[in-house]
């Protein structure tokens, strides 16, 4: 008798459609590596999470709700990732290099929110130019730009 039920159930379509993501997987990817360069250093402080509903409001044109829909989708997603190979992915295909460039900026903010730059979150943002096709010198203008988007009171005094 399973078997019956479950041909029956074959026979029609199902209840209730999936609901749709209501995100592009493009921009869940950048809201996912905002997400993973605030946590490269095991913690998120209060500036970086500021920053992060702020980047993804202005990059996105959302209002602060769907800002923060987006972010806690991204972060889901984040935590059951293996790897971020499938953001940096749906950056590269999604986004031109101009766009790519402006992206990296974006993540090296969010490095900078904390006032600190450890060589970790150094290392991980070449990794991550060169993971999203973004040259030497556009991944250094992305860098001299966020640094100059830095408010002062957020400098650092030295690497930690």
């Amino acid at each position: 008798m399973p078997i019956q039920s479950l041909l029956e159930r074959l026979r029609h379509p199902p209840t209730a459609a999936p609901t749709a993501q209501p995100f592009a997987r493009r921009e869940l990817a950048v809201a996912a590596l905002l997400i993973e360069a605030a946590q490269v250093d095991r913690r998120i402080s209060q500036p970086e999470r500021l920053l992060l509903a702020k980047l993804v409001r202005e990059r996105f044109a959302l209002p602060p709700d769907d800002a923060a829909r987006l972010l806690a989708l991204a972060g889901g997603e984040f935590a059951a990732a293996l790897d971020d190979w499938v953001f940096t992915e749906a950056v590269r295909n999604g986004f031109a290099e101009d766009e790519r460039e402006e992206i990296l900026g974006m993540v090296w903010e969010v490095v900078y929110a904390d006032g600190q730059l450890a060589r970790f979150e150094e290392t991980f943002m070449q990794r991550l130019a060169q993971s999203l096709n973004v040259s030497e010198a556009a991944a250094e203008r992305a860098r001299g730009f966020a640094f100059a988007r830095t408010p002062p009171t957020q400098r650092w005094g030295g690497e930690a």
